[in-house]
């Protein structure tokens, strides 16, 4: 049906009605094919573009977010390679404090002790996500990694991850050496402490992991509400443009009937209809 022509149907009526009925039709379609009925609305245009802008910094802060997961789980893997470690320290200690061993059993045993230190501190150096290592103390001090940075905000609460050195010498307060047994009983006392101190390490990475996971799904659910202001805001009603469509083109095809038929009348008809 051409909605834009009343070619075929003559006379000399005015055709005011068929012009009418053609402009809503026309208008009707053109809301359903735009699929929007708003962008004669100035005001709910300026609040969808808000919306709009305010979901896009949304979704960098989840972002964001996310990658602070990342981090803190890339952490969370070194500290229990760190952790295995030490326990494997503290059961060669405790062989070479045996009384019934030599000192080349000691020796043996401290040098496979000292492999396992240099493969420890080799994990604090290396243990990195985007190129920021997280177990040398890179994550401390005024680098710790804060809730406020991840959320795009100045620094002022309590939830920050700081890590501390995690090296063999800053677990363990200095170089160890279990070739005697004196020796291996204060490596056995410095790796107790260790172990509490990585224990207490992760602790505090699985508690700003939960932070993060907590931050994370209220922004998702901020993004989600956005998403779904901004729709009501800009998109069309189909059903109701449907409707709007049918009725407009049940006015028009009534408007051309009338035509005709008023344009077939009796001129005398017409004259006392006048």
């Amino acid at each position: 049906m051409d909605v834009t022509s009343l070619n075929g149907i003559g006379g000399t009526l005015p055709q005011t009605g068929v012009t009418n009925a053609s402009d809503k039709l026309q208008a009707a379609l053109a809301n359903i094919v735009s699929n929007n009925q708003s962008s004669d609305n100035v005001a709910a245009v300026s609040i969808a573009a808000q919306l709009q802008s305010q979901t896009s910094a949304l979704k960098t802060v989840a972002d964001n977010l996310t990658q602070g997961l990342s981090l803190t789980q890339v952490a969370e893997g070194g500290i229990e390679q760190i952790q295995s470690i030490i326990g494997q320290l503290q059961s060669l200690a405790s062989q070479a404090q045996s009384p019934v061993l030599n000192a080349n059993n000691r020796r043996q045993l401290n040098q496979t002790f000292q492999q396992l230190s240099s493969q420890l501190t080799s994990i604090a150096g290396t243990t990195s996500f985007n190129g920021q290592n997280t177990l040398d103390g890179s994550l401390s001090g005024a680098n710790a990694l804060s809730l406020d940075s991840l959320l795009g905000q100045k620094s002022g609460s309590d939830n920050i991850l700081s890590i501390a050195n995690q090296s063999a010498n800053s677990l363990f307060g200095g170089a160890l050496d279990i070739s005697s047994t004196d020796g291996a009983s204060q490596a056995l006392a410095a790796l107790g402490n260790a172990q509490n101190t990585v224990t207490g390490t992760q602790s505090n990475i699985g508690a700003f992991q939960q932070t993060l996971n907590y931050a994370l799904a209220n922004v998702d659910s901020a993004i989600t509400n956005q998403q779904a202001a901004q729709s009501s805001i800009s998109d069309t009603d189909i059903a109701s443009a449907s409707t709007q469509t049918s009725l407009a083109d049940v006015q028009y095809n009534a408007a051309i009937a009338v035509a005709a038929q008023t344009n077939n009348l009796n001129p005398a008809l017409l004259q006392l209809v006048g």
